[in-house]
């Protein structure tokens, strides 16, 4: 933490603009090194000028931060240079030798935690901001980012402690006698909040599927047409398209967004007995990733009268090629060459997977480590509440406290130093 550390916090490559951020007490002094204008410039405001640095000189703004009102908590400087990729790896090499050292992996974002500039929800939040590919996901780092999470653990927390001053007062004054009221007011509290924790753990299967995306299997014998569906989903030709039947060997995955809601589709072999072992391999892919689907669409060709064969909660039977006749019992009739149903076959698909109650605002488990903190949180509330008409007070209050930490771990406020550094890896260089 006393070190200076610098990386380039623009994506590697060239573009039009490269940033270079700098972080820690020397942060003003190795900037001045490479920008003069520096030692004179206004805080938090861009000042132009000429980058100049061993041979090499560019123009560039800088803008310093100075501690604590950076996004550190510490000194910053940001360089802002003309994106050329060798340009930017130059200067922070020239940074070095003037005495920063290369951040590692998220050490910009850790050092704001540990400053107190964020917990550390906050930061898993920037990491689902940046890896956001639909528009759930972006709503969903946004709410980790703005301390919603934050906000959630705290409020908790603070009934926690709430709850401990009132059995740390039983416990000092035995003789006032209120152990019973207050093993009364334990049960009560503790069940509402039990309560909060059940109501949030209940987005968690949504969350996780808007965070990674709905897998959806396309399935069937060969020739019904997944291939064909698959490209009118995606709006595009992805998929190979022939009358021979097993053409695809092996699984071919696409995604589209819908409703701000990423989904995975998955083409796969054509379901059938064959010698061929090349299209066995493809078959036994399938059937796997059938197993592990959100959801599967058994396309069934509808002219040929086949009612198909694959049954479960999470499969629905599509009748393709309906434009051709036919009529069999089915969850939908479409057809893949005419467009027919498409859009309703995208309508149904998110109806089956996305939880009606919750709403896609971003206020929803998307972490899995969030969700392993609760879970835990609301296995020693259970012991309390268990236990609060017959344990003594003090065993009460252990288990109040695990409560209370396995929340900490959410924010920072109770994480190791083995957690806090596995989160930040996570986080690429720069950031």
């Amino acid at each position: 933490m006393s070190d200076t550390i610098c990386a380039i916090a623009t994506a590697v490559g060239n573009g039009g603009v490269a940033v270079i951020r700098i972080s820690g007490e020397k942060a003003k002094e190795i900037g001045e090194s490479v920008f003069e204008k520096l030692h004179n410039a206004k805080p938090r405001y861009a000042t132009f000028g000429k980058l100049k640095f061993d041979g090499v000189v560019d123009d560039a703004l800088a803008i310093y931060f100075p501690a604590p009102r950076s996004f550190t908590g510490e000194d910053v400087v940001e360089l802002q240079i003309h994106g050329g990729y060798y340009l930017a790896q130059s200067l922070v090499k020239a940074l070095i030798v003037r005495g920063a050292r290369l951040a590692e992996r998220g050490e910009f974002s850790k050092r704001a935690v540990l400053n107190g500039q964020m917990d550390m929800s906050q930061a898993e939040g920037i990491i689902d901001l940046i890896n956001a590919n639909s528009l759930s996901q972006l709503k969903a780092g946004s709410g980790l980012l703005s301390g919603a999470m934050k906000e959630y653990v705290l409020t908790m927390q603070d009934e926690l402690t709430e709850l401990m001053c009132e059995l740390n007062v039983a416990l000092d004054y035995p003789e006032h006698d209120i152990e019973y009221i207050t093993a009364q007011k334990i049960a009560q509290k503790i069940t509402e909040i039990i309560q909060k924790i059940d109501k949030k753990l209940a987005t968690a299967n949504t969350g996780l599927q808007v965070k990674n995306g709905v897998n959806v299997v396309l399935a069937g014998k060969p020739n019904a047409g997944k291939s064909s569906l698959l490209n009118a989903l995606l709006g595009y030709e992805r998929a190979i398209v022939t009358d021979i039947a097993g053409t695809t060997r092996d699984t071919v995955s696409e995604s589209f967004e819908y409703n701000g809601v990423r989904f995975n589709l998955i083409d796969t072999a054509g379901l059938r007995q064959t010698e061929d072992c090349v299209e066995s391999a493809g078959i036994e892919r399938a059937k796997n990733e059938i197993n592990h689907a959100d959801i599967v669409l058994e396309i069934i060709d509808a002219s040929a009268g086949d009612n198909g064969e694959l049954n479960g909660k999470n499969v629905l039977k599509i009748a393709n090629k309906s434009d051709l006749g036919g009529n069999i019992e089915c969850d939908l009739q479409i057809s893949a060459k005419t467009g027919k149903n498409i859009e309703k076959l995208k309508e149904m698909i998110f109806n089956h997977t996305i939880d009606k109650n919750i709403l896609l605002d971003g206020d929803f488990l998307t972490n899995t480590r969030h969700i392993e903190c609760l879970i835990s949180a609301k296995e020693a509330l259970i012991d309390t509440l268990n236990n609060a008409n017959n344990a003594t007070l003090d065993c009460l209050a252990v288990t109040i406290m695990q409560a209370w930490n396995k929340l900490g771990e959410i924010t920072g406020d109770c994480a190791s130093e083995k957690i806090i550094n596995e989160i930040f890896a996570k986080f690429c260089l720069g950031k």
